[in-house]
């Protein structure tokens, strides 16, 4: 993978890990036992909207990786 790729690459990864670190407030919001429901509701709304702009990024990401793929190449298998 050229640098480029993997930069951009990178930085997908990095602003899904701060929106990952954005998504715990709502979580941890919707456990509270007294939450009203209206507020519960708010919570998974956020959540979800974070969630699915998260699921965009890695989408992004991987489009990116397969994109900075030199043609002609195989996957190299994970080593243990």
């Amino acid at each position: 993978m050229d640098e480029g790729h993997r930069e951009l690459a990178n930085r997908l990864f990095a602003t899904a890990t701060a929106m990952l670190e954005d998504a715990i407030e709502p979580a941890v919001a919707g456990q509270f036992s007294r939450s009203s429901p209206a507020a519960l509701a708010r919570h998974g709304r956020r959540l979800r909207a974070v969630l699915r702009d998260i699921a965009v990024l890695a989408e992004a990401a991987a489009i990116v990786a397969e994109l900075g793929r030199r043609p002609g190449r195989t996957r190299r298998k994970r080593r243990r």
